[in-house]
């Protein structure tokens, strides 16, 4: 399977939810600079136009698509293949990013959020490549009300009401990866959004009720269904 072909099934995916088999052998993807070249492929191929940059601290770097959803929404699980869930901040920006800027661009302000992480592969991405190549694994973003506040430094999940307690995370080196990868890709305008996901999240086995709080900022509110 030639990367085009991967491409087309990974596209093919999103807008019909028909999993992708594993790549194995010679059709694996080698290079996370082949993953990106896929990624950049499907977004062409669904006409799809980033609004912002996705950075975890796992290591996944990705765009952000237009349309978020806001605290207290329901998605439907069976939409979500291999579902996790990730305590995130949604910054937008008050100033550009530009490629020969310096230093960090001020924010309009941050929102606490929930990252949904799905995957289009079959099984779950086998790899860092392909969870590149399947938009790093973007599902949807949900948001709660947005402040001018600094970025907080701890973060908590909980589902199903267990108690959420809070940990460390280090928002400013997110974003300041963030920042450096929209440089080189280019630049932001004013407006776009920077999310910042804190480590890899738990996978959702069922239906439940996630809540995210960030410290300073305030909480935000899932049903997955």
């Amino acid at each position: 399977m030639m990367l085009s072909s991967v491409s087309s099934a990974l596209a093919e995916a999103w807008e019909t939810g028909t999993p992708v088999a594993p790549l194995t052998g010679e059709y694996a993807l080698g290079s996370l600079e082949a993953a990106e070249d896929v990624a950049g492929e499907v977004l062409e191929k669904l006409g799809l136009v980033p609004c912002g940059i996705r950075v975890t601290e796992t290591g996944l770097v990705g765009v952000m698509l237009p349309g978020r959803i806001v605290t207290g929404a329901a998605l439907p699980l069976a939409a979500l293949p291999h579902a996790r869930v990730a305590p995130a901040i949604l910054a937008v920006l008050a100033e550009p990013i530009t490629p020969d800027g310096t230093g960090l661009p001020a924010l309009a302000r941050l929102h606490p959020a929930i990252d949904v992480a799905s995957s289009r592969w079959r099984e779950g991405p086998a790899d860092l490549f392909e969870a590149a190549a399947d938009l790093a694994g973007l599902g949807h973003v949900v948001m709660g009300r947005g402040r001018a506040v600094p970025l907080p430094s701890q973060v908590a999940l909980a589902l199903d009401g267990a108690k959420a307690r809070p940990r460390p995370a280090d928002m400013a080196a997110l974003l300041a990866r963030a920042v450096q990868i929209a440089r080189e890709a280019g630049g932001l305008p004013v407006g776009a959004v920077l999310v910042l996901v804190a480590g890899g999240g738990v996978a959702v086995a069922g239906p439940c009720e996630a809540v995210v709080r960030c410290t300073g900022l305030g909480k935000v509110t899932l049903s997955l269904r």
